[in-house]
């Protein structure tokens, strides 16, 4: 990463221990991490902070809105990178995540250097 500048990542995770592990680990990458748990949040945030940098979204985010509608909202009125993480491998989950956007699928059980990877690459 360029200078001090910390990129900021919103990571939508409704399960709290695991949003708060992928936390912990982004940070030892350097980077700020906002965590909330549903996709109506993320909206919400996306529209109220311009300083977010990239999305992370769970797929499976409980009641309301899952994560590729919440998505699929959000890049309607911002342009930001939006990478999916989730536990399905299933075809079609995957191919549906496809049709919103191009900046990647991360298994949840991928370690941190696929993450860190994988959100470095949406960067570009």
């Amino acid at each position: 990463m360029k200078g001090d500048y910390k990129k900021t990542i919103l990571l939508v995770e409704d399960e709290a221990l695991i949003a708060l592990a992928k936390q912990r680990n982004l940070e030892k990458y350097d980077y700020n991490v906002l965590t909330i748990n549903t996709g109506e949040k993320a909206i919400k945030i996306s529209r109220e902070n311009d300083n977010i940098d990239l999305i992370l979204m769970d797929i499976d985010l409980g009641r309301g809105i899952d994560g590729t509608e919440a998505a699929e909202l959000i890049l309607k009125e911002r342009n930001i990178p939006v990478v999916f993480l989730s536990s399905h491998t299933e075809p079609e989950i995957v191919k549906k995540t496809e049709k919103i956007t191009s900046y990647g699928y991360i298994v949840k059980n991928s370690g941190i250097t696929v993450l860190d990877a994988s959100i470095k690459m949406a960067f570009f």
